[in-house]
């Protein structure tokens, strides 16, 4: 049976029977309060799980990208019976231009000038371009920056003191660093016998690529005697120009660590080295050692994630990716030891090891 809704006498629903249907049909200043706090707390839980899918799918790119530089490096050694080389001066050719036509980049190879160094002004177009292939997506920094090195007057035709290049996150690794000397305060040397104390001392610590030189020689992966699993080939160095430590912790001009050369350059942007550190088309290879757990030192246990100057370095929380000499991509652990690491860095140096 319905109920009948208070009339006025003249068959009129009353003000008062309208209000009341208004009134329960609205919300409460309380309910809103709830409803907006548990949206908020639905959020706060679900944002985590969003944040970790998007790193998911930059570590994927990341891999991704290593595997074709990877893939590009074999395919370069197979067309000029060799793998690229490994000049160790800033002022010499790097190694990704050669093989920029191995990963789809042959348009930007052909307007390159092999003739002349990357920071002639006739590559200036060419250095300066951006390749997706050579960024990490987790990396926060800007991948094109200028910076100036009065050092290059006079070593080319045309010499750009001031250059603007496009930056890489990805490195050569050119060997075991096999420095002995204590860096104070570490109590640990920054190298290879610090890890292997009875090697011999004339023990081979290059890579894969071969030793990096003025003149380097080719190197066939059929050379690589420690086995291309077991083998580095290129790693993560992201953040670069800029120096980052341990954490994703950006450091200026004014808190460089002591291991940053004399020729740091304290500009307004605090890039750490003025010698197109982090170009791409930079020579851009280098002998690797160990850190402090923090980054502020050279020389101790650790080797991931301490330091991005001249150290395996990513903006990855659980390590850094790396491609191997047989072509696949592992993420190199935040714990590994440098044991484990020089062992995978040198390519013929005998040691025995597993990975992963």
């Amino acid at each position: 049976m319905r109920m009948k809704q208070p009339t006025d006498g003249r068959g009129e629903m009353s003000r008062e029977g309208t209000a009341d249907r208004r009134r329960s049909g609205a919300f409460t200043l309380v309910e809103l309060l709830v409803v907006i706090t548990i949206i908020g707390v639905l959020v706060s839980l679900l944002l985590p799980a969003v944040q970790s899918a998007r790193e998911a799918a930059r570590q994927l790119q990341c891999l991704n990208n290593l595997k074709q530089l990877a893939l590009a490096c074999h395919t370069y050694e197979n067309a000029n019976g060799g793998l690229p080389l490994l000049y160790s001066s800033s002022l010499q050719l790097g190694w990704i231009a050669p093989i920029m036509p191995y990963f789809e980049q042959g348009n930007l190879n052909l307007q390159y000038n092999f003739k002349q160094p990357w920071f002639d002004a006739s590559n200036a177009a060419v250095v300066g371009q951006r390749l997706p292939v050579l960024e990490c997506p987790s990396s926060p920094v800007r991948h094109l920056y200028t910076a100036t090195d009065k050092g290059f007057a006079g070593q080319s035709a045309n010499p750009m003191t001031t250059f603007t290049v496009a930056s890489t996150d990805y490195f050569a690794l050119a060997g075991a660093s096999s420095s002995t000397t204590l860096k104070s305060p570490s109590t640990i040397p920054p190298g290879y016998f610090a890890a292997y104390p009875k090697a011999p001392a004339q023990i081979d610590l290059s890579g894969a690529f071969g030793p990096q030189g003025t003149t380097p020689a080719s190197r066939r992966l059929a050379d690589v005697t420690d086995g291309l699993s077991n083998t580095l080939m290129i790693g993560e160095m992201s953040g670069r120009p800029w120096l980052y430590i341990a954490g994703g912790q950006q450091l200026g001009a004014g808190q460089f660590p002591s291991y940053v050369s004399a020729g740091s350059e304290d500009a307004p942007d605090d890039v750490a080295l003025n010698y197109g550190w982090g170009a791409w088309a930079h020579n851009n290879n280098f002998a690797v050692g160990t850190w402090s757990a923090d980054g502020t030192m050279q020389g101790g246990n650790s080797a991931i994630n301490c330091s991005n100057y001249r150290g395996v370095y990513s903006f990855h929380a659980a390590g850094a990716f790396a491609a191997f000499a047989d072509g696949s991509v592992h993420l190199l652990g935040r714990e590994m030891s440098p044991t484990v690491f020089f062992a995978l860095v040198t390519a013929r140096a005998g040691e025995v090891v597993t990975f992963p």
